[in-house]
């Protein structure tokens, strides 16, 4: 009886055990800090001792696999003469392929057919004179009966397989491992850059400065003056204003049967679980870019200065331009307008790769790129020397914020109650359905409420920076 093969077994088992520990891995990535709680802890250490006992079973039946092909591959001594070669056509008197392989390997490297020393062996010596390679040594034909065509030319007709589940298909079982696969969300690279703000309360004001005037003052209104000896000083005051943020509530919900939640081999409960913790930063990261204000956070595409809405400087494409293009004049317009480039990032759509990459600027008779490809793992692109992050929510090619320029340290960021959830069996008790409803309450905006007027220039200054559609 051949030996059974447990390795396949092995393996699979600790595949699926990997993939529940990635699992959990995936919804404690969405906790603070990335931290599992006790239950999931004390889950994960029981997981990786089945790992590391699953690992030892593998190696362990691996190592009998090697020991046992080493056993099988020795062979009984060559039989030199009988059965006779001309009287086999097709087999040349070998029982088998791995008799005549054993046969060559004994006779690798003569030179001449009479050196030999298997009869079988002597009419399938072939010497090719123009083969270097061979250095003057002998090569031996394949018998007929172990050539692929010979091998192959029955196959589908006659025998049981499992190439068709009427001849035994069937009869093969299958495995679904645990976990999901899934594109999910590519990030959010505005993360950790924004000014983030503890609520303590559901609305929150933050006193500032009014100083986005520099044409006299800086600081709101204070100004300094040399005076001759004598000379009454004039008073000057600086003006505040009050910054405002009101959480509102995002919420999620989805149903599932009881029977589902019973009968399927892995938790539904955590790939819904899952997917709404993936959902949840996609969706703020689109209101930090497109959000409306209000109920939403105010996107920084919005937050418009020539619509009173905010602090955004919006910049025209040149009139000869042609249409859905990007060209170098508006990624240096842009840098141009922006307040505290050393901090500030692009966000672009993956659609205007292809046209960034080549952008480039006159010097003298040649040409300087403005591009710079990353050179290293886990950085990115360079543009005029800031960073360039693509994210599917900027527009596409042609269409207002394809490009946009923007420092996140002047926007806020503000957490009332982190991502919780619940679930309810009550909500369609007669439905057999039980209910999951996730929700956070936060606030967002641009603490900016007009762009910057500089001291010596009429063109307003702003963190946000967008390109016009064309």
């Amino acid at each position: 009886m051949p030996p059974k093969n447990r390795l396949p077994k092995y393996e699979a088992d600790m595949a699926a055990v990997v993939a529940e520990m990635g699992a959990l891995l995936e919804v404690a990535s969405a906790q603070e800090n990335g931290a599992l709680t006790a239950e999931q802890k004390a889950t994960h250490d029981a997981l990786e001792a089945k790992r590391v006992a699953l690992k030892e079973s593998v190696d362990r039946e691996k190592a009998q696999r090697e020991h046992e092909r080493t056993a099988s591959a020795v062979e009984p001594a060559v039989r030199v003469g009988a059965p006779r070669a001309d009287a086999d056509t097709k087999r040349r008197g070998f029982a088998n392929h791995r008799e005549f392989l054993m046969a060559v390997m004994e006779n690798a490297g003569l030179q001449s057919r009479a050196d030999v020393s298997d009869e079988r062996l002597r009419p399938l010596a072939v010497f090719d004179k123009d083969d270097k390679a061979s250095a003057g040594e002998l090569a031996f034909l394949l018998p007929t009966a172990w050539t692929p065509r010979s091998l192959m030319a029955t196959v589908g007709s006659d025998e049981q397989g499992e190439y068709d589940d009427r001849y035994g298909g069937f009869a093969v079982p299958t495995t679904r491992l645990p976990g999901i696969l899934q594109v999910g969300f590519e990030g959010d690279p505005t993360a950790g850059l924004t000014q983030s703000v503890p609520m303590g309360s559901p609305t929150v004001e933050i006193m500032a400065r009014t100083d986005k005037d520099h044409t006299t003052s800086v600081s709101g209104g204070f100004t300094v003056t040399r005076r001759a000896e004598a000379v009454a000083l004039a008073a000057t005051r600086s003006q505040l204003e009050m910054v405002t943020l009101k959480a509102a509530s995002l919420f999620g919900f989805a149903a599932m049967t009881e029977e589902l939640r019973a009968d399927s081999p892995q938790s539904f409960v955590a790939i819904v679980d899952t997917g709404f913790r993936t959902q949840f930063p996609a969706h703020m990261l689109n209101e930090k870019l497109r959000g409306k204000g209000g109920n939403e956070y105010l996107g920084v595409f919005t937050a418009l200065a020539a619509s009173s809405l905010g602090p955004t400087v919006s910049i025209a494409k040149e009139t000869n331009q042609v249409a859905d293009t990007i060209v170098s004049d508006n990624v240096i317009k842009m840098a141009a307008r922006c307040w505290g480039l050393g901090s500030a990032i692009w966000l672009a759509n993956h659609d205007t790769r292809p046209q960034l990459m080549k952008l480039s600027i006159a010097v003298g008779t040649a040409g300087q790129l403005i591009y710079t490809p990353s050179a290293q793992m886990g950085f990115p692109d360079m543009l005029l020397g800031r960073p360039v992050y693509y994210t599917e929510y900027a527009g596409t090619v042609g269409d207002q914020g394809d490009l946009a320029l923007c420092n996140f340290t002047q926007y806020l960021d503000g957490l009332y109650q982190p991502l919780q959830s619940a679930e309810s069996v009550h909500v369609r008790f007669l439905n057999h359905e039980i209910v999951y409803k996730f929700w956070l309450r936060n606030a967002g905006a641009p603490w900016w409420r007009t762009a910057l007027t500089p001291a010596k220039s009429t063109n307003t200054l702003s963190p946000f920076v967008v390109l016009d559609a064309r």
